[in-house]
């Protein structure tokens, strides 16, 4: 079953410039072509995945300082996008057509879990209650967030949009993604309740926003006007510009309750690291 939702849409107002400092440690999957972790729960565990030399990627979970690879039966590629405090992971895999199925993992077993009449899905984030938020792809080649919650889907567009897509989902229930609208231009977004906030930082072209706490402190990325990328930590609308030291781009995609933000950036050579980064 899915039921499609289209709610009301806010501005922020007021919008603020904040200077804080962080810690940046780099974080690689060891012997990688490429890392991207996605999601950090409670405890510290992180999700992303990774790329071999060979040029297959892989999902990963970071724990207690232990990197185990993940891989969906079969698959030619795998992703795992996000946990919950109790372990669950979500994903998406390709499958021997190279299509994109999502995936849940709970329990060290795998399943395979797609929107209804969807051409391709993603997974990316599961909460506690095991809510589940990604995106899919319909017959028309059109790209709409979606939840499901116990065998329900629901579709989610932002109002007005022609594209969008969930990413970060925290235990209330909230979640935040970012939709296309019709000029085309890409904006960030959090739906909190019935609700549809739009997410700029001051002076960007495109936003993404990739993830959230409990306390809604929201981290993602943008583009600046020279065309550069950067991460940005939103906490009720004074945003923080985070960028690795020495990166070309930087990417924002997850923050815990301690504040506790990860994400990846590019070299100057255009590899992907990992990184986690801290308050000062």
């Amino acid at each position: 079953m899915f039921r499609k939702v289209l709610l009301s849409l806010l501005l922020f107002a007021g919008l603020q410039l904040s200077a804080q400092t962080f810690n940046f440690q780099h974080f690689d999957v060891p012997n990688s072509a490429a890392t991207e972790p996605d999601n950090i729960n409670a405890r510290g565990d992180i999700v992303g995945f990774w790329f071999d030399h060979a040029g297959v990627q892989h999902g990963f979970l970071f724990s207690q300082g232990t990197f185990t690879q993940l891989d969906f039966p079969g698959a030619t590629g795998t992703k795992t996008a996000g946990l919950n405090n109790r372990g669950d992971i979500v994903g998406t895999f390709a499958d021997a057509s190279h299509i994109q199925r999502g995936l849940v993992l709970e329990d060290g077993i795998y399943s395979q879990l797609d929107f209804p009449g969807s051409t391709s899905t993603q997974l990316e984030a599961i909460n506690d209650a095991r809510e589940i938020v990604g995106f899919f792809t319909d017959t028309a080649g059109r790209t709409h967030g979606m939840v499901e919650f116990q065998g329900q889907f629901t579709q989610v567009d932002v109002p007005g949009s022609i594209s969008t897509q969930i990413i970060g989902l925290n235990n209330r229930g909230d979640f935040v993604g970012d939709f296309v609208d019709a000029s085309g231009i890409q904006h960030g977004f959090l739906k909190s309740g019935d609700v549809f906030t739009t997410i700029d930082p001051p002076g960007s072209t495109f936003t993404f926003c990739f993830g959230l706490n409990e306390r809604n402190s929201i981290v993602g990325s943008f583009a600046d006007p020279a065309g550069r990328g950067h991460a940005f930590l939103d906490q009720g609308g004074t945003f923080t510009q985070l960028d690795f030291p020495g990166a070309a781009s930087t990417d924002g995609n997850d923050i815990n309750d301690a504040g506790i933000i990860i994400g990846d950036f590019f070299d100057n050579a255009g590899v992907e690291h990992g990184y986690i980064a801290t308050r000062q």
